[in-house]
């Protein structure tokens, strides 16, 4: 079990954070001038204080949601802290003795607002956080190995928030995705994104190389019919398509291709294979044993 004093520790960094204030960020500040009609620290001071509003509590939860600044300034300390885990509830109770006051401050010097940190309110910013989630030694290695600075923080932030259990599987598949997927650019890391989110849809101890195949199965067939679709309007008119009891759905073609990348990413770097799905469903395992034909298959992808 983690001693007090690292609870204590982690609590201090997170009253630290809170204490000096937070810059609210572009979406929450959408969210407040479209709800409240631009209203200045002091407005928003009274409809925080007033327990009637209706949208009182929907603004401190929105407050009250780690961005991922704030997230990664508490990884570095959960890298050293967090190791065996940490208590929740222990976390919480330091952090609301004693009394402490939340700082949001909003942008072009509309002022700043100070918010009483309650017990619930602490539960629910540390919840978000998922201190008490375990990242694999096996895992951790491999992100020491491969990253450092903000994006080794970055990669950490993003397995703390993943909703899936670090079976077996998972955790080999994670290791051999880390070691391998470049992160250079945004596609690397929206391909690992891509990756987290296909999991947690996934059970535990499913092959992943078969869920790759699916995906992407399912991906090229909804591009067939798109493509098939925009012909067929080419010829027809809707009504005339309508009638002759034709389906009519649209996809995002630009993010089906970004996608489609993304699962050629994950299969070549995990697996050293690549899918080629036909428009009827079969497919054809490619594999490769070197690095120089990655760019190649990429490019004749999109």
């Amino acid at each position: 079990m983690p001693s007090a004093p690292a609870e204590n520790a982690i609590a201090l960094r997170i009253r630290d954070i809170l204490a000096r204030g937070a810059d609210l960020s572009p979406e929450v500040m959408r969210f407040i001038d479209s709800t409240f009609s631009d209203p200045s620290a002091a407005e928003l001071a009274v409809i925080l204080g007033t327990d009637a509003d209706s949208e009182r509590d929907s603004l401190l939860e929105l407050l009250f949601s780690p961005d991922e600044s704030i997230q990664l300034e508490l990884e570095e300390l959960l890298v050293t802290k967090g190791s065996l885990g940490l208590n929740e509830g222990r976390v919480v109770e330091h952090l609301c003795r004693p009394a402490l006051a939340a700082a949001f401050r909003l942008p072009g010097n509309r002022g700043v607002v100070n918010v009483t940190v309650t017990p619930r309110l602490a539960r629910r910013f540390v919840h978000q956080l998922t201190i008490d989630r375990l990242i694999p030694e096996s895992v951790a290695a491999a992100i020491e190995s491969r990253l450092t600075g903000r994006d080794r923080l970055r990669l950490r932030v993003l397995l703390r928030g993943a909703r899936f259990d670090f079976s077996p599987s998972n955790t080999d598949f994670l290791c051999r995705l880390i070691g391998q997927l470049g992160f250079a650019d945004d596609r690397g890391w929206e391909s690992f994104a891509f990756a987290l989110e296909m999991l947690a849809g996934a059970d535990s101890a499913a092959d992943i190389g078969r869920l790759l195949e699916e995906r992407k199965k399912l991906l090229v067939k909804a591009l067939h019919h798109s493509r098939q679709l925009q012909e067929q309007l080419a010829a027809a008119n809707i009504e005339t398509l309508l009638s002759r009891g034709q389906r009519l759905t649209w996809i995002d073609e630009t993010a089906t291709l970004r996608q489609l990348v993304c699962i050629d990413r994950i299969g070549l770097a995990a697996f050293g294979r690549i899918v080629h799905p036909d428009a009827c469903g079969s497919a054809e395992i490619v594999a490769f044993s070197g690095l120089p034909d990655i760019g190649d298959l990429l490019r004749r992808l999109t």
